[in-house]
């Protein structure tokens, strides 16, 4: 028996194949997953997500936490990004890249937030000023 799992992201989906079983992790810790599990939903932390596939193969997803909903043998994560690879060895450095170019994005958001912050606060005096 196996199930179906599919990993999606705003800009599609990232991976959709047949597995045998999926561990992941929620904020009350890690947790398995085999075909016949009841319904089940749970908001995931960042996580490393490790799937055994049909053949019996390991295989990695590094996601950026996200939701997880199993229905009838089928198991969709959404997730805002995710970095999937065969290896540990390969989905710890994208992992790593995701992770850089998350912070570069926060960083980059940061500043463009304190320039509207300045901004309005510019505006604010103006509108105090007048009579």
């Amino acid at each position: 028996m196996s199930l179906t799992l599919e990993i999606l992201v705003p800009d599609g989906v990232a991976l959709e194949m047949q597995v045998k079983t999926i561990r992941a992790a929620d904020a009350s810790g890690e947790f398995g997953i085999r075909a016949g599990h009841e319904a089940f939903m749970t908001m995931l932390v960042p996580c490393l997500m490790v799937f055994s596939d049909t053949q019996g193969g390991e295989r990695y997803a590094a996601a950026d936490g996200g939701v997880l909903l199993v229905e009838n043998d089928r198991v969709s994560v959404v997730t805002r990004d995710v970095a999937t690879a065969e290896r540990l060895e390969d989905v710890a450095d994208a992992a790593a890249a995701m992770l850089q170019s998350r912070r570069q994005q926060e960083h980059t958001a940061s500043a463009e937030f304190g320039e509207l912050q300045s901004a309005l606060l510019r505006e604010l005096r103006k509108m105090e000023k007048r009579p």
